[in-house]
């Protein structure tokens, strides 16, 4: 036997020539459709699966809220600014304490049903915040397995966020009023340190002046002089007339200083409305913590303005929650899954064939 007869059989690979290094896309449709039954089994299973869970899945209802951020009433709007108040109200409103307090409220109103015992990260996660873009207003939205609970989460998450304003716009208030009577008390000094200046001033200066004067009438003196001897006339030239008169300068002293008094007494009572006012919203402080606290004494022009203060805010509510949809999306969802599945299992199919050449 020759010497080739006596080789082993051998498998002949040559290297691919550079055209033929990257498979075409005819090759790997034909490395997949080799397992097409297994490929439309697999797919058709995972659609029924998904179609059945997403069928049988209870239907989320979803509830809608708006919120408005005011823009400072100005003439023009320091956009920077008005953004910044918007992130504000953005973070505070997704907060987690107030999710807190929100499961609070929640928990002890469904106190003894199934509802109860709901946990703030859950109702959190529960729960979205957005901005609609370019816009000055906040959504709230819920979704959850009953209308009715989506309604009142997103109604008590909201209600509870304003009433955190609001309790808020107390202390903020108190603040600036604060401020109003510092500045009040300040300018009080000043007007009464001038006050009490021009009071010295017109007890150190005399209100009359002695003023004494000679006759001066060159007529009569003309006509005194034609049948009078000159000894008369010299005892007549020293006769003087004296008097008082009004003295200017206590006159000018008298007039600032009843200007001054006029501005004390304004600015007294400034002081003493925004002593009510301060009083007043302290009163308000406390009775967030101890409703039994009696108020306090003072003046209604006090109590209407600190009401009209604290009114002012820069969020509002817009409508009530609503239900903004229902739908289970089961078909989406399904068809969504059917895709998935038929890339991955495609892919799959391409993969075991390759490891395949691989091998050989």
């Amino acid at each position: 036997m020759s010497s080739e007869a006596n080789r082993p059989n051998q498998v002949d690979v040559q290297k691919p020539d550079s055209q033929d290094e990257f498979i075409s896309i005819s090759q790997i449709l034909g490395m997949i459709l080799r397992h097409r039954w297994k490929i439309v089994v697999l797919v058709i299973l995972v659609t029924i699966v998904s179609a059945v869970f997403y069928l049988s899945a209870p239907r989320q209802y979803k509830a809608e809220g708006f919120l408005q951020v005011i823009p400072p009433t100005a003439d023009k709007i320091d956009q920077a600014a008005f953004e910044t108040i918007i992130i504000s109200h953005l973070q505070t409103i997704q907060s987690a304490f107030l999710a807190k307090e929100v499961t609070d409220i929640l928990n002890a109103k469904s106190a003894g049903t199934a509802d109860a015992g709901i946990k703030a990260i859950d109702l959190q996660n529960s729960i979205k915040i957005a901005r609609p873009p370019k816009s000055f207003l906040i959504t709230v939205t819920g979704t959850f397995s009953s209308p009715d609970k989506a309604i009142l989460i997103v109604q008590v998450w909201i209600e509870k966020y304003l009433d955190i304003m609001r309790k808020n716009n107390v202390n903020i208030t108190l603040c600036q009023v604060r401020s109003l009577l510092k500045n009040a008390q300040a300018g009080l000094m000043e007007i009464q340190a001038k006050a009490d200046q021009l009071k010295v001033r017109a007890e150190q200066t005399k209100p009359l002046i002695e003023l004494a004067r000679g006759i001066d009438n060159n007529q009569l003196w003309r006509e005194v002089a034609e049948n009078a001897p000159s000894d008369k006339l010299k005892n007549l030239s020293n006769i003087h007339i004296s008097g008082q008169e009004q003295s200017s300068e206590y006159l000018t002293v008298k007039s600032m200083l009843y200007a001054v008094d006029q501005a004390l007494v304004a600015i007294t009572a400034n002081r003493n409305f925004l002593r009510d006012v301060e009083k007043y919203l302290e009163y308000k402080t406390r009775q967030v913590n101890d409703q039994s606290i009696v108020a306090a004494n003072v003046s209604s022009n006090a109590v209407e303005f600190a009401e009209t203060m604290l009114k002012t805010t820069d969020v509002i509510e817009i409508g009530k929650p609503a239900l903004k949809s229902s739908a289970r999306g089961a078909l989406r969802k399904t068809a969504a899954a059917f895709f998935i599945s038929l890339v991955a299992v495609s892919f799959c199919a391409y993969l075991c064939e390759w490891c395949k050449t691989i091998k050989i």
